[in-house]
């Protein structure tokens, strides 16, 4: 009769945990994903702001740069050519890579791709738009063709007016370096159209 006892005893123990164990993998799981929504959210954050300081000292010092957001396709298909990094993304990093003339990397774009910097010094190939006037170069032409072909963000500063655009679905627009975090952050985080 004891060894009965214990053996129920046991089986109530098991059966009533079951269900707690379920429900707590299942809550822990949620929490994982919510909280590594919330951190991609943050990641991204840094990385604007990273952009956003980069930029500004590449404007005192009168240099250019381009910049892609490639969370939604894979834009080096459209790359003739690349230097593979995979780095963290940090404005120093961003300014090194724009900031030397005799720097290997400093020439073409930059490429971030799930919150990294997996290449630089990237020439976007195949990909011209004729709708832009003729003020515009090469390196906006490019970037015109390219978020017509992707869903990429592209940022370009013109080395010549220090002017900041923005291409995103087959459109640009100039944006102020005040307004910049604003625009980005809706368009790449919150996705919606600006």
């Amino acid at each position: 009769m004891e060894t009965e006892f214990w053996v129920l005893a046991s089986l109530i123990v098991v059966f009533t945990t079951i269900p707690w164990l379920i429900f707590y993998f299942q809550k822990s799981s949620f929490l994982r994903k919510k909280i590594k929504y919330q951190s991609n959210e943050e990641e991204k954050i840094n990385i604007i702001q990273s952009i956003d300081l980069a930029i500004e000292s590449l404007v005192s010092d009168k240099k250019g740069a381009t910049i892609i957001l490639d969370d939604f396709d894979d834009v080096e298909k459209y790359v003739a050519d690349f230097e593979y990094l995979d780095a963290y993304v940090s404005s120093s990093l961003i300014v090194n890579i724009f900031e030397g003339t005799y720097t290997p990397l400093h020439d073409g774009a930059l490429i971030i791709n799930n919150n990294r910097i997996k290449s630089a010094a990237a020439y976007i190939s195949r990909l011209s738009s004729k709708k832009l006037p003729k003020k515009f170069g090469t390196r906006h032409r490019s970037a015109l063709g390219l978020s017509e072909a992707t869903n990429a963000i592209i940022i370009v500063l013109s080395e010549e007016t220090q002017n900041i655009h923005f291409f995103y679905h087959g459109d640009y627009e100039k944006i102020e370096r005040k307004e910049f975090f604003e625009k980005i952050y809706k368009i790449w985080i919150e996705q919606k159209e600006v």
